[in-house]
């Protein structure tokens, strides 16, 4: 049964110890901060969050009932612990940076404590009852691809940098379209997010899945802490100087991670990566002449467009490894360096 039940509610019972939170239905003992504020600042915000899963069972003897949680463990104790002034919010939280519950005004104390959670009830469930509920619940469902299941068993440090730069770069999904809706819906924005990360910590490596996985299990614990500061200055330097460039194919996923490769190049140098003598040598004249980059880059562009018959034989070899998988190294060593050469100001 679903039922709704106010924050104020569900504190409460917390308090008063008739809502049990379970550990054998535990998932992972702890969230990170940065996991608890993004749960937090959603909340704040009104936007909705996932039903929790509660095991009513009732004493006979007793004629009480009391509730152990077997889904939705981290968000309670989260609500929980900001309720009772316990957990300062980041920075992803925006005018909530820094603040505790005391902190907010008396109408944002209002919105927080009558903040309506779905609660599913299992009433007198067994531990076997409530398996085959989720798996029943799953059974419809769309296969869970690898990113969704990177997301669901992960929550270090790295996911939650990469979800928050995908939230602080919409713009980019929105205006853009560097990754469609409806691939969004399935994660790829956080996807080709992890993967601009990963240029900036190891450089340009072969691709795939694989890649994306280790990036997320290396770095679980946190990557560097200037990461998502690189990111960010390299993103906004494509968007103010490039805009025009994101009007055309480059901007399309697998194209956009060379070009930002390039431009991460040019401006803060990038690892070595699996280029081997691929790599092409900084020069500082790279972004010098952003007329002539421009201009170089949409011509790239055009080569992605053009039949291939029509290419010039100068260009082949980057139109050929750009139609081919754009994931492996063999074509990433020949696309990498056409778009970083392309920022040099000299008419390609």
């Amino acid at each position: 049964m679903l039922e709704q039940y106010p924050i104020s509610n569900l504190s409460e019972w917390l308090d008063q110890k008739t809502l049990v939170l379970n550990a054998d239905f535990q998932r992972r003992p702890v969230w990170p901060a940065q996991a608890k504020t993004y749960f937090i600042d959603t909340i704040l915000r009104g936007r909705p969050v996932p039903n929790i899963y509660i095991r009513t069972r009732v004493d006979l003897k007793t004629r009480r009932s009391y509730r152990e949680v077997v889904d939705g463990q981290q968000r309670l104790r989260t609500i929980h612990e900001f309720a009772n002034n316990g957990l300062v919010l980041g920075a992803s939280a925006g005018e909530f940076k820094g603040m505790r519950y005391q902190d907010l005004d008396d109408q944002q104390k209002q919105d927080f404590l009558s903040y309506p959670i779905g609660v599913v009830q299992l009433f007198n469930a067994d531990d076997e009852d409530v398996f085959d509920v989720f798996r029943r619940l799953n059974a419809y469902g769309l296969p869970v691809n690898p990113q969704e299941l990177r997301h669901a068993r992960y929550s270090g440090e790295f996911r939650w940098a990469v979800e928050y730069a995908s939230r602080r770069w919409v713009e980019l999904w929105e205006k853009y379209k560097v990754v469609s809706l409806r691939n969004r819906v399935r994660m790829a924005d956080d996807e080709l997010m992890a993967q601009l990360f990963g240029v900036i910590l190891e450089g340009v490596v072969d691709g795939g899945q694989p890649t994306i996985e280790r990036l997320y299990k290396t770095y679980d614990v946190g990557p560097p802490p200037d990461t998502s500061q690189k990111v960010d200055r390299v993103l906004e330097y494509i968007v103010k100087n490039l805009s025009e460039i994101l009007e055309t194919s480059l901007a399309r996923s697998p194209q956009f991670l060379m070009l930002f490769a390039a431009v991460a190049h040019a401006l803060l140098g990038i690892p070595i990566g699996d280029m081997d003598t691929d790599m092409p040598e900084r020069d500082p004249r790279a972004l010098s002449d952003l007329t002539i980059a421009r201009a170089n880059l949409a011509g790239l562009s055009e080569v992605l467009d053009a039949d291939e018959r029509e290419v010039h034989s100068r260009f082949a070899a980057f139109k050929t490894a750009s139609a081919g998988s754009t994931q492996r190294i063999r074509g990433r060593r020949i696309r990498f360096p056409a778009l970083y050469r392309a920022l040099l100001p000299e008419a390609i």
